[in-house]
């Protein structure tokens, strides 16, 4: 009996045994196992401005981490990364779409804050005071938002232009009549500056800003010959202006050569006017100069001021001769090309009346 439980005894102590061993060996595999993955595991810290994640991985890619990591959004831009050992530390902020229309494009582009200006600088524009922007510069953006933007320019440019040139017409008594010739002219030149805008590049308005002239245009000579035969042969038929009895007390610088109707055979143009009668109103004339006969009242949008002038009535009977446009008056108003002849009395106006007139422009 003593013998059997010996035997027992001795099996139990040996079982026992044995399960110490496994149990010592199983505890350094696992102590060995927990060392070794300690050394494998990466700490990855994230902050998004608000929240702050802590991931443990196998893998140190922060791209991968981050795309395992339930974020508030999955618009996101990494702006820091550091790492201390196994440990990495990455900032990010979240972005979102902003669309920007300019001219007949419309871009997008990630934006993660600021104002409309930060956006459209991050675009690539650069805006200034003239710029039309919607909404304000100065608006803060916290969401998809869409602006509106031109570009607005101005610009100064300086341009040589020509000044075109008239024809002058020119009766002459030493040409033959019905002999015309023509003297070229010659254009002129004038430097012009021009403010100009531009609308996204595009040209939409030019405004003159300064003008100044280079190069006076000479006008073209067009001589009409009015010689006659007869004038030719004998200058009987011609005469002067000082041959004429006229109401001017105006003299020219020279006579002016009259046709034996008493019409100058020189001279630029002719009109014939309605013509009334004024006298003495205690008044200068509109140019400052004293009133007398010769000095008469005209628009001078038709007849400019200083212009010399020969009048008379078609018939020859009433010969107002040499006259220069010194004045105006307000008949003007209702006819437009009309002349007002200065006399020296109410009565000399009077019997004068309202009559048709020749008159010629003299060169």
């Amino acid at each position: 009996m003593i013998e059997k439980l010996k035997y027992h005894l001795l099996r139990v102590l040996s079982c026992r045994q044995m399960r110490v061993s496994c149990l010592a060996v199983m505890t350094a595999l696992t102590v060995a196992a927990v060392t070794l993955l300690n050394s494998s595991i990466y700490t990855v810290n994230i902050f998004d401005g608000e929240n702050n994640y802590t991931v443990r991985t196998l893998s140190n890619n922060v791209t991968n981490v981050l795309s395992h990591v339930e974020l508030k959004s999955n618009s996101y831009n990494i702006i820091n990364t550091s790492v201390n050992g196994r440990t990495t530390s990455v900032e990010i902020e979240y972005s979102y779409p902003v669309y920007i229309t300019y001219a007949d494009e419309t871009l997008e582009i990630a934006f993660s804050g600021g104002t409309v200006e930060d956006a459209l600088t991050k675009a690539g524009f650069t805006i200034d005071e003239y710029d039309f922007v919607e909404p304000a510069a100065d608006t803060v953006i916290d969401g998809t938002v869409y602006i509106d933007y031109t570009d607005i320019n101005y610009i100064s440019t300086v341009a040589k232009e020509t000044i075109p040139y008239s024809t002058d017409t020119v009766y002459s008594s030493s040409v033959l009549k019905g002999v015309t010739t023509l003297k070229e002219g010659t254009e002129g030149v004038r430097e012009v500056e021009y403010l100009e805008k531009l609308v996204n590049g595009v040209s939409v308005e030019k405004t003159v800003t300064a003008s100044s002239v280079i190069e006076q245009p000479v006008n073209a000579k067009k001589i009409v010959g009015t010689k006659t035969a007869v004038a030719a042969i004998s200058n009987q038929a011609v005469k002067t202006s000082n041959d004429v009895k006229s109401i001017s007390w105006l003299k020219p610088s020279s006579p002016i050569e009259l046709d034996s109707k008493g019409n100058p055979v020189s001279y630029k143009s002719k009109m014939t006017v309605r013509a009334t009668a004024y006298t003495y109103t205690g008044n200068n004339c509109s140019t400052g100069v004293a009133p007398k006969p010769g000095y008469i009242a005209v628009n001078p949008d038709v007849i400019p001021y200083g212009t010399k002038l020969y009048i008379k009535s078609a018939d020859g009977s009433y010969i107002y001769g040499y006259a220069v446009a010194a004045d105006t008056g307000s008949f003007i108003k209702k006819y437009p090309n009309g002349i007002d002849l200065f006399l020296t009395s109410e009565s000399a106006c009077e019997s004068f009346g309202v009559r048709n007139m020749e008159v010629y422009i003299l060169k």
